[in-house]
């Protein structure tokens, strides 16, 4: 079962899109204060400015909600966990045993298959752990 979004906007980045499903999602579910009643049984009722069908109206959060999800799970950087230092043919090498993926703010996202990580090595800022057993 596929979730029906907003379809991605070519050139917007996740958080441009989650923005704009904010803002959207702003419009949509904008309320006014409806008078109701007369004399002493008036009450005030918050109603919806917009009378907007409720397919719609999911489909806004749940743009709001995927869009956030993607842009929070972008990669941010990379930690080398797990390395040691070897000699090989005389000279001394790095070999890396495990790499751990980032988000923006530096939370732990999932660990990186080794030969999926190649390309990514010249793309995000990486770091060291710093290894106790050297």
């Amino acid at each position: 079962m596929m979730i029906d979004i907003i379809e991605k906007t070519f050139g917007h980045s996740n958080y441009e899109m989650w923005q704009k499903c904010e803002l959207i999602r702003s419009v949509v579910f904008a309320t006014i204060n409806k008078e109701e009643g007369r004399g002493k049984k008036k009450r005030i009722v918050k109603t919806f400015k917009h009378n907007t069908p409720k397919g719609t109206m999911d489909i806004i959060l749940n743009s709001c909600n995927h869009y956030k999800k993607l842009y929070k799970m972008e990669i941010g950087s990379l930690e080398i966990v797990k390395y040691r230092f070897e000699k090989i043919n005389g000279e001394p090498k790095i070999i890396i045993d495990m790499v751990k993926v980032l988000d923006k703010d530096g939370k732990y996202i999932k660990f990186a298959k080794l030969e999926g990580v190649v390309g990514f090595l010249s793309k995000y800022p990486v770091k060291f752990k710093d290894n106790d057993s050297v």
